[in-house]
């Protein structure tokens, strides 16, 4: 996390050389979900279920640096919350398959920088733009249930590699603590400051990379916030 704040402090100092610079804050509801792959055959079952998007938000400041009339970077500090449901059969004990319900969520501390054009149009301006988004996990929930047996609710425990894992701990599960991505964005921004987007978020990186399972996170959302310091 620390590494995050320097980062986010080194940007702003860059891009706000001789420019513009604006803060603000942003909040808004997401739709998440996930990406599974497998080829291995003990986890080839996951594919088979039934994954659905759930409802997630997230919240925090904001910094807008204009270079000129038309272009501006636009990082932020987000507190989110991720994850998805699944539902389907999997391997049961020695009665043979078991109905499954799997719910998983996820926060994390984000940090988006995205790159603006900025187009004026009635009163404010249209904006459409891109960039990196860098996640670090604080914490997390998984529930599974099955119908021929009791599994315990986990807690996510995000570790940076496979030699800190406890695998005597059968409650927890663990993953990547960092996910990486690209960040879309479009909405419009009115002259007193308000802003109103539409986003959605490409998961890059494999938060489950010490198993035969990869999972990047997918997520639509939509943004309301304010930036200070306005045109009057």
């Amino acid at each position: 996390m620390k590494k995050m704040f320097v980062l986010a402090v080194f940007l702003l100092n860059v891009f706000a050389a001789n420019a513009q610079v604006r803060f603000g804050l942003k909040a808004g509801y997401d739709l998440t979900g996930v990406k599974i792959k497998t080829d291995d055959y003990y986890t080839y079952f996951l594919r088979s279920l039934n994954y659905s998007k759930v409802s997630g938000f997230h919240a925090g400041v904001i910094a807008d640096v204009a270079w000129g009339e038309h272009f501006s970077f636009q990082p932020g500090l987000l507190y989110t919350l991720r994850g998805y449901d699944a539902a389907g059969v999997v391997p049961g004990p020695a009665d043979g398959p078991t109905d499954a319900s799997i719910k998983t969520r996820y926060h994390y501390l984000e940090l988006p920088a995205n790159f603006l054009y900025k187009y004026s149009l009635g009163p404010g301006k249209l904006f459409a733009g891109a960039g990196p988004f860098l996640s670090y996990g604080i914490s997390g929930r998984v529930k599974a249930e099955y119908e021929a047996y009791d599994s315990p609710e986990r807690t996510v425990v995000f570790l940076d590699k496979q030699g800190d894992y406890n695998t005597a701990i059968t409650n927890r599960q663990y993953l990547r603590p960092f996910n990486a991505g690209v960040s879309f964005t479009l909405g419009y921004e009115f002259n007193t400051g308000i802003l109103i987007s539409g986003n959605y978020n490409l998961g890059m990186t494999d938060v489950e990379p010490e198993s035969n399972l990869s999972q990047k996170s997918r997520s639509w959302g939509i943004s309301i916030g304010y930036l200070f310091n306005n045109e009057k």
